[in-house]
Formats: C-alpha cells, structure tokens, sequence
C-alpha cells in the first residue's frame, strides 16, 4: 500500500509538471516556484542542512470564463515530508469592484502574518503563535471552504468572511459544527512614504473529541466552544517596519495566548537587517513558554531570491536556548 501511495504521488507531480509546461507553451497557465535550503544549529549538540521548503504552484484562468482563476500548489520538506504533497487547490471567482469569492483548499483569511507568503517575509520563520494557533496547524493551516474577499489596489480597507469544514482531525466527516472566519484591516496614511495598518481577526467553530496538539497534550481530546481571536498593526515609515500581533484562543475557560514584535530596516534594495522578540503560551505541561529574542540579516539578490541569516536565545537566567540559522532561498522566475 506504502508503495501505491508513492507512486500515485510521483506520478501527480509528474503530470503536474507535465501539464504545466504544455501550459506555458500555450501561454496559458503559469508555473512557478521557489525553494528554501537551510544550515541549522543550536551550537551545541545539533547541526544539520535540510530542505525547509520546496514549492511549485500553477496558477491560471478559465479560458471561457476569465473573471474565474485558479492555483494549485505542491510542498516537499525534507525533515517532515518525503514526497511531495498537495497543499492548496482553489479557484477565485473575481466580482467586478467588489473583490473576490475563494473555494476549495487554502488558508482562511486569519492573522496577519499567516497571510504573508513565507518567501516574502522578512524573517526564516513565521512566529511561533503564528504557526501554533492557526485553525489548522497539523496539515499546513489549511482548510476546506468558501470564502469572500474585499481588497481593491489603492483602497484602504481589507475585509474577509469564510465558512470551513470544522472537523480537521477527519476531513470528509464534519461532525463538528462548521467554521467560521472573518479578518478586517485599514491602511492610514501619513504620507508618501509611511502609513499604519490596523486590524483584527476572529473565528469561531463547536468541536467534538477533537485533538489540538499545539495547544494541549498530543493525546488529549477536547470538546466545547473553540474561539480564536487576534490584534494586528504594521507600521512603515521610509526604509523602517514594525509588525506586531496579539492572538489567542479560548476553549471553554481555557486560555492559551501569544505575541511577536518584528522590526526590520531596509538599508537599500539589497541589504535589511531584523530585530524580533515572540512568545507563545500553551496549555500543555510538557513545554516551555519563554520568550524568544532574535537578530538577523539578509541579503536580497533579488526581491525574492535572498541569502537569510539568524541567531535568536531563550530562556538565558535559567536553561539557555540558542539557535543560528543561515538559508538560501532561490525563486525560479
């Protein structure tokens, strides 16, 4: 069985690619990539290089119908996947002015940071309560669903709603009450060169002996009211910006709760060092809830193809944490 699954895998990327090239001979849909290749270390007992990530997605419109688009997108990890898996699956349907309606797989509109694409984002990792309080951590923060988007260039509001399958642990069986997600934002203007962007996100679903292993114990099945609610700002003025995020999640009476505050400075096209700060507290005994301090720099060789260094320390008054990173990250167009 093992075997079958590898091979119907391959041969999905293979037709994948296939189908992709076809495409752009026939300047239809458009195939693209990036991959992430990574040295880390603690300094002390670990060090090792892996593939963080390595991404194809093609994307395309209906031939018959242009106001509908569509993506689809594959992921190979080597620490945690060892092939590659289908991550996203959706089609946009565009409304004229009025933004966009989203089906299929993808992430919902939720949390500011989540909505950043990792390869733009100025640091190696998203925060830890990014990643940890999303709706879906275990499979990528993705769900299935519908959802509306308001976004138009050079307007200052941001507005989504989506309604999801709440049952992750076992997709094709929702026995647990749909999700529900809604984000808003504004952008203020100061001047040409800086403004503030404001906002927040919420959701909401009613679970049923369902595991939340970012949250509680990997074993523990939860049930009741499962409430996430989240701060964003992001500050820009010139060559500086400043991010931070505030999010928890409430399961009945319980609390679990996070932060990161990013600064980064753009010394021209080429050159940005960074400066962040992030903790995350969970409901599970076993872990620790110190916060974490970083610096790093990278190099853009492009805007999107970078060499990224870090070093970030936790916990130094009692058990000291290092970790120092250094990664490429090559776009292919």
């Amino acid at each position: 069985m093992h075997r079958v699954m590898k091979r119907l895998r391959l041969l999905t990327l293979l037709l994948f690619i296939a189908a992709s090239v076809q495409a752009q001979e026939n300047k239809g849909p458009q195939l693209n990539g990036y991959i992430q290749t990574r040295f880390s270390s603690n300094l002390n007992t670990t060090s090792e290089f892996m593939v963080r990530r390595a991404k194809l997605w093609l994307k395309g419109e209906v031939p018959t119908a242009n106001f509908i688009s569509y993506k689809m997108q594959v992921v190979y990890r080597s620490y945690k996947d060892q092939n590659f898996i289908f991550q996203d699956a959706l089609a946009d349907i565009h409304l004229k002015g009025n933004g966009l309606f989203r089906l299929g797989r993808f992430v919902p509109d939720f949390m500011m940071q989540r909505m950043q694409p990792d390869y733009r984002i100025p640091v190696l990792e998203r925060a830890s309560v990014i990643n940890k309080l999303n709706m879906n951590p275990k499979y990528g923060a993705r769900m299935i669903g519908l959802e509306y988007l308001y976004s138009q260039s050079g307007q200052p509001w941001h507005a989504s709603v989506g309604l999801f399958n709440g049952n992750t642990d076992q997709p094709g069986h929702n026995n647990n009450s749909p999700l529900i997600t809604s984000r808003l934002n504004r952008k203020f203007r100061f001047d040409q060169q800086s403004d503030i962007t404001l906002g927040g996100s919420v959701a909401y679903r009613n679970i049923t002996q369902m595991s939340l292993p970012t949250i509680y114990a990997a074993d523990s099945l939860l049930s009741g009211d499962d409430f996430h609610w989240g701060a964003e700002a992001l500050l820009h003025c010139n060559h500086f910006h400043l991010q931070a995020e505030y999010i928890q999640a409430l399961l009945n009476n319980h609390k679990a709760d996070g932060y990161y505050l990013l600064g980064w400075y753009d010394f021209n096209t080429h050159y940005q060092l960074t400066a962040f700060t992030e903790k995350y507290t969970d409901l599970n005994s076993a872990t620790t809830d110190q916060p974490w301090y970083g610096l790093g720099f990278n190099y853009l060789i492009t805007e999107k193809t970078k060499l990224m260094a870090d070093f970030k320390c936790s916990d130094l008054n009692q058990n000291p944490v290092y970790s120092a990173n250094i990664q490429l990250q090559l776009l292919f167009r």
